[in-house]
């Protein structure tokens, strides 16, 4: 089996719950520290352009977006279940949830408390990088750069809600972790990992606990591995990994079409290629990869159907 190889920063809240998430699942895994803003030249050159942060790499094949790269984790525990089948519609809510509560942590980081903690760790400079490349991650999608008003209506709500479910169990469905409490535990943490505003996630006992809970399951065995070495890993593989689900006809679409395919909320960049293969739930394109003149090779790139767009074009 190939290494899972987790492109990531430090600060980035998504790729949390997936540290958290290999930590859970006792998984070995190479540790691919990449830039927190854009250019990002190493990691899309093998995305081919796609910038959110994660990505897992499994050899050739790169995985992204996190509602897929934990369904991969999942696969690759193969004991862990994430998503139990007669809880598997409550935790498709609690994802959303979680996606929902991101985006209300977003703000109150940037509140005077959380900006001036900013400022110290990355100066003014830097965090004037940071604010004009989320502005332009934001730009051209269905979903707007969250403001306080919004953070004001969602926060405090979905933390009291989490309280009461949480006050009787250790989990938010139940005695087991599921996906559900990885999908709820990042924005609390990005928000908790900011000195200056950590207050406002106080004051929810049954919550602490919980996140206390979760937070000891640990990042797991991690090792460094260089962006050019993760390069050096795709073009060294010889194999791809499985490919998930039957193929989607319905979409009128073939194995070996040209298509472009662009995430519908946000960060929209397109990634173009040869379609390889169109489930129910994934999409998989091969491209030619390349850095600075040295040939990667074809790699393929996997993301979910849902919240992604694709359009064929001719080459």
């Amino acid at each position: 089996m190939s290494e899972p190889l987790l492109h990531h920063f430090d600060a980035s809240p998504f790729s949390e719950k997936v540290r958290l998430l290999l930590g859970y699942c006792g998984l070995q895994w190479g540790s691919v520290h990449i830039p927190r803003v854009m250019p990002k030249p190493c990691f899309t050159a093998l995305t081919g352009g796609y910038r959110k942060t994660p990505a897992l790499q499994l050899g050739r094949d790169v995985y992204c977006d996190t509602a897929l790269i934990v369904r991969v984790i999942e696969q690759l525990s193969e004991t862990t279940s994430l998503v139990p089948l007669d809880q598997a519609a409550s935790v498709r809510a609690m994802e959303e949830l979680g996606d929902r509560l991101f985006m209300a942590a977003i703000p109150i980081l940037f509140r005077p408390e959380g900006r001036a903690v900013l400022v110290e760790q990355l100066g003014e400079e830097a965090l004037a990088r940071f604010q004009a490349d989320r502005a332009e991650l934001f730009s051209g999608g269905s979903v707007s750069r969250p403001d306080d008003q919004f953070s004001r209506a969602v926060w405090g709500p979905t933390l009291a809600t989490l309280e009461a479910q949480l006050a009787p169990q250790p989990f938010v469905l139940g005695e087991h972790p599921t996906l559900a409490d990885f999908s709820l535990y990042h924005p609390i943490w990005y928000v908790r990992n900011n000195p200056g505003v950590r207050a406002i996630t106080e004051g929810y006992p049954a919550v602490m606990a919980w996140f206390a809970r979760m937070q000891a399951f640990g990042h797991g065995s991690a090792r460094e591995v260089s962006e050019a070495a993760a390069h050096e890993i795709a073009a060294d593989c010889n194999h791809w990994q499985p490919l998930m689900g039957e193929f989607d006809d319905s979409a009128g679409m073939a194995a070996g079409d040209s298509i472009a395919v662009h995430a519908v909320d946000y960060g929209v960049d397109a990634v173009h290629g040869r379609l390889v293969h169109l489930s129910a739930e994934t999409l998989t394109l091969e491209r030619k990869a390349s850095f600075e003149g040295r040939e990667i090779g074809a790699v393929r790139v996997h993301f979910p159907r849902d919240g992604f767009a694709f359009t064929s074009f001719d080459t």
